[in-house]
């Protein structure tokens, strides 16, 4: 529709440029233009608007909102939460020399003593050593969960302390115990570990009772409001000023204009912020 619409265009303007037309049929050509004009911005406009409604209906709808470090809810209370696993035991693997412990959700000290970062003041989340080395890898404060775009599979448990950054991928396995396991090889340079923790915990879940969403609870007020605001402001109007008819609306001039004023702001952002008219030419 919008190369038909802008070769129509283009012809109308070569036509009244190439030949002394009469005033009559500059008449008709512009009665021409203000029809095109009128129907691709009002049909544009009704599509973006339909997208984006549609999108952000969609995203509302799929996104897991992140409740605590090792947990997130879908708008319908299901989602996924690690939090049984505070009171587990210290995960661990081993391999090649490396050995990782893992505590989900919270803080501990991994070690008895006090001389390794993984030891000092509340702990950490997620912590590595190789031969002597020992080396904080996270806290749970450094911790947040996500899912794929398309929601396509469980989520994934990210640790960023410093320059270093902890993958940890969840594997749904009911019923089975929880452990840890190494999922790719630990790289050269040390900075970007992957792991893969097996769990009944890493299943969907009920995590909160279903109730009203924020989009729910705005439009609630949304509409609250407006019924005060015209309600309570014609009665007003009408004892106070003894106002009848279109008068009893607040503000009742405003939204009589609102539509043209509308219809003008989408006229002029679709002609890229320009007023063209064939009086200029």
């Amino acid at each position: 529709m919008k190369s038909v619409f802008l070769s129509e265009y283009e012809h109308v303007h070569r036509c009244i440029r190439a030949f002394d037309i009469s005033g009559e049929q500059r008449k008709k050509l512009m009665r021409r233009e203000s029809d095109w004009t009128k129907m691709f911005p009002k049909n544009g406009t009704v599509l973006v608007f339909g997208l984006l409604l549609v999108f952000f209906c969609e995203q509302t709808h799929s996104e897991c909102r992140q409740l605590t470090a090792c947990s997130c809810v879908f708008s319908n209370g299901q989602g996924y939460t690690l939090s049984p696993l505070i009171n587990h035991s210290i995960l661990n693997v081993t391999s090649n020399n490396y050995t990782f412990y893992f505590h989900p959700c919270s803080n501990v000290r991994m070690f008895n003593d006090n001389a390794s970062n993984c030891s000092q003041g509340s702990g950490v989340s997620l912590c590595v050593q190789h031969n002597n080395e020992i080396l904080s890898l996270g806290t749970a404060q450094e911790t947040s969960i996500t899912l794929e775009a398309d929601n396509s599979g469980p989520p994934v448990l990210t640790l960023r302390h410093k320059d270093l950054k902890t993958v940890i991928n969840l594997v749904c396995r009911n019923p089975s115990d929880t452990h840890l396991l190494l999922d790719t090889p630990v790289p050269n340079d040390k900075k970007e570990y992957h792991l893969l923790l097996i769990s009944p915990y890493a299943c969907a879940t009920l995590v909160q009772a279903s109730g009203l969403s924020t989009g729910s609870m705005l439009l609630i007020y949304f509409f609250v409001f407006t019924g005060i605001y015209f309600i309570g402001g014609a009665i007003t109007l009408k004892l106070l000023r003894g106002a009848t008819g279109w008068e009893m609306v607040p503000n009742h001039g405003f939204w009589i204009q609102l539509p043209s004023l509308v219809k003008d702001g989408i006229v002029f952002t679709f002609n890229c912020c320009r007023i063209d008219s064939y009086e200029r030419i």
